[in-house]
Order: structure tokens, then C-alpha cells, then sequence
């Protein structure tokens, strides 16, 4: 390899991403995309002919950043007229345009939940290809649901195309066997009605537990996980004794649901940006009355639900749900103080977006942690996020973003 093929960060603070205590004065030696080295400033002497040598004294160093819950072609702005309206390939350009505002704000690695007309697997295949700048992508393309637990339905004679529903073990089963035929990397199902439909209760469950597990053991069959959209305690109940491996929002969680979740490794994302959100714009939100009381109430259950989890050690990833109202792509990190503001501290949200996330994406073995091995996806930050976790908010505290050891953003990361 060429020396100039070399990186190196010099300097700084390491915090690993495992929850080890912060390192001091760390130098991180980048061979093509992989991490080959981590020695103390004092026994480093840099190669010969090395020029990409960055100097990050004083600054903070950190695994990419992991977001488990998104929607990339969502924009948290419009109405939903407005994106029926939209065309495909706008909708694909709005979505390659959000991947790198995402990247650009640190979070290298996104888990992609429900999207209409496989969007997102074409996204992800474009970012591996290089075709567009993107964080690695794990897609599911459109959910597994039946009819009314998430789109609004219209009268018969307005034709809405590209939403799928499955009412029955059968049209379940074929979806899913053609999801994963298409490409998908995991299986999102609905599980409970929405916090934000008028005509669909968070409290009802969705899919029955008879269409649940069929989609489980035919993801499972193949190697997929599935990720279970789940608010009220039935709809809960139905994703944990179908065996899925993950719950997404979670809002009411029993001693006995946390007991199945620890038993079987099961991870909660507990999705606060939406309902902290709401919380903070009160009457300004423009939505309707409905929806805010949903999305507080919602938040008051979701909050005891994650204290309750943290106490007893279940495994827990960030996600933001990004694309939802007022949770916009590129500030994925409003959810990390919405973490530490229920209880937990800087280095769990830490964790919870680094080594914790990648164990749930499955991609433990390439990133979430910096260590010798690993891949480099590494964030550079000017200020240190365990003092404050707000700081990773602001994209001007963002000094470098690196994906695979390419230099995706630098933001005044001066060299040596």
C-alpha cells in the first residue's frame, strides 16, 4: 500500500464506543478502510512519506455514529398530500439528499424502517455502488401490515398505488418471501396502530400473533431479523411471543415483558424526537389536536416503559425515527439528549449509538467500536459529549466525519 493511502489521527480522546474509560493523547493509524493501529502519542513516529496526518489534540474521538430507527425518504416536513403527490424519482433524490445530510452530522451506519416503493434498497445499493453519498444502510422496504394500522385510506374511487397491506397469514407469508427475494436486510412489522392516525389506536394490536410469527420464522428462515412497531401492551405481547428481535418505541412495557426481552436478547429503540418534540412546541405543532394528545400520552407510558428497561439492563439502541414530524434528517442527534433527559448518562446514549447499535444491525463485526481491526468509521468532535451530549447537535462541533477511512466531511480538522 502507498503511504498515502495511510491516514492518521493524531492526538485526542478516544472513547472506544464499549463504554471503556476515555483515553488521552491516542494516535490512530487508518490503512485503506480498516483501523490497523492505536498507540500512545508517546510511541508514535510517523511513517515516511505519510501527508494525511490529522492533529486531533484536544478534541474527542468516537466510533460513527448508529441510528436503528429511520425513514430517509420522509422529510418531517411535508403532508401526507404532499408526498402522495410526489413522483418516484423525486422522492428517491429527496432520499439520496437526506442520507448525506445524515452522514454529514456523524451517523455513518442508519437501520431504515418502511418505505414505500423499495426506495431504500435502491439508496443502499446506490451508496455501496458509490453512486451517492450515504451512511451504510440496513434496509426493510415497505412494512408487513394489515389494513388501517398505518395509512390514512381514502375513498374507493381515489387510487392510491405503493402501499402494501397483508389481512391474512397467506398475504403475509408472500410478502415477506417477497421482500426478502427483492433484497431486504430485515423485516419491520406492525404490531400495534399508530400514535398519529386518528382511526388507528396505539393501544389495538395490528397484526395478529398467527401473522406475526408467520413473518418471523420466514425472516428467521433466512436469516433476517425483525424489527416490531409496537405501542400498547397487546401489540407488544403479540412481537414478543412471535419472537421478534426487536421493539420499536415500546411504550407500555410490563416486569414480564422485560423478563422475554433479557431471556431472548431482544433490544428496545425508544424513539423519543416525535413526542419530545411535540412536548416542547406545545400549541404550535400545527397538528391536529388528536395526534398531539396521542404523541404526549404516548410519551408519558414511554418514558416509565424506558426507565424500567434501563433499570434492568436491556439492551437498548438509538433510534430517532427520523422523517417523522419535526425530527428532521441531518439532526439525528436531537434523540441523544432526549435520552440522557430519561435517565440515561452521556456514555450509555454513547454506547446505545455505537456498539450497542451495531449489534443490532449485525454489523458488530465491521463497526461501533474503534479498535485495532475494525473499520474506520470514526467522528471527530471539538468539544466532549460526555460533559454535555447536546454538543453533538451541532454540525460545527462535528470536525470530521470518516466512513471506510474516507474522509466523508471535514469541517476545519487541520492537518499536522
Amino acid at each position: 500500500m502507498n503511504n498515502n493511502d495511510i491516514k492518521i489521527i493524531f492526538g485526542g480522546t478516544l472513547i472506544d464506543g464499549a463504554g471503556s474509560e476515555p483515553i488521552e493523547d491516542i494516535v490512530i493509524i487508518i490503512r485503506g478502510e480498516e483501523i490497523t493501529e492505536i498507540v500512545n502519542v508517546s510511541s508514535f513516529s510517523k511513517p515516511k512519506g505519510v501527508s494525511y496526518v490529522f492533529d486531533a489534540r484536544n478534541k474527542f474521538i468516537l466510533p460513527g455514529f448508529i441510528d436503528s430507527h429511520t425513514h430517509i425518504q420522509m422529510s418531517g416536513k411535508q403532508s401526507e398530500i404532499q408526498m402522495i403527490k410526489e413522483s418516484i424519482p423525486l422522492k428517491t433524490l429527496r432520499a439520496a439528499f437526506y442520507a448525506k445530510r445524515t452522514i454529514e452530522a456523524g451517523f455513518t451506519s442508519i437501520r431504515n424502517l418502511g418505505t414505500e416503493y423499495l426506495i431504500d434498497i435502491g439508496l443502499r445499493d446506490a451508496i455501496n455502488e458509490g453512486l451517492v453519498v450515504g451512511p451504510r444502510m440496513i434496509v426493510s422496504g415497505y412494512k408487513i401490515m394489515p389494513t388501517g394500522a398505518d395509512f390514512q385510506l381514502y375513498p374507493p374511487e381515489v387510487q392510491i398505488y405503493g402501499r402494501e397491506v397483508m389481512d391474512s397469514p397467506g398475504e403475509v407469508r408472500k410478502a415477506v418471501r417477497t421482500l426478502l427475494a427483492l433484497g431486504v436486510d430485515i423485516i419491520k412489522v406492525m404490531n400495534s396502530g399508530r400514535t398519529f392516525r386518528k382511526t388507528s389506536s396505539p393501544d389495538s394490536y395490528a397484526l395478529t400473533l398467527e401473522e406475526t410469527k408467520v413473518a418471523v420464522d420466514e425472516a428467521h428462515n433466512q436469516n433476517k431479523k425483525v424489527a416490531a412497531h409496537v405501542h400498547g401492551k397487546k401489540g407488544v405481547k403479540i412481537a414478543l411471543q412471535a419472537g421478534c428481535d426487536s421493539l420499536e418505541h415500546g411504550t407500555i412495557l410490563d416486569d414480564d415483558d422485560v423478563k422475554v426481552m433479557l431471556e431472548n436478547n431482544i433490544f428496545l429503540v425508544p424513539t423519543f424526537s416525535y413526542g419530545k418534540h411535540v412536548e416542547e412546541l406545545g400549541d404550535k405543532t400545527g397538528l391536529p389536536d388528536f395526534a398531539v394528545e396521542k404523541a404526549l400520552n404516548s410519551r408519558k407510558y414511554r418514558l416509565k416503559s424506558f426507565k424500567k428497561a434501563l433499570k434492568n439492563k436491556v439492551k437498548i439502541a438509538m433510534g430517532s425515527d427520523a422523517g417523522m414530524p419535526f425530527v428532521y434528517h441531518g439532526e439525528n442527534a436531537f434523540e441523544l439528549a432526549a435520552m440522557v433527559e430519561a435517565g440515561m448518562t452521556p456514555m450509555q446514549v454513547i454506547v446505545s449509538m455505537t456498539s450497542s447499535g451495531a449489534e443490532l444491525l449485525e454489523i458488530a463485526d465491521k463497526v461501533g467500536i474503534i479498535s485495532e481491526g475494525k473499520v474506520a468509521d470514526i467522528v471527530i468532535a471539538d468539544k466532549n459529549p460526555l460533559e454535555d451530549i447536546s454538543i453533538l447537535q451541532k454540525k460545527k462541533n462535528i470536525l470530521a466525519v470518516f466512513k471506510e477511512g474516507n474522509i466523508i466531511i471535514n469541517r476545519g480538522l487541520k492537518k499536522k
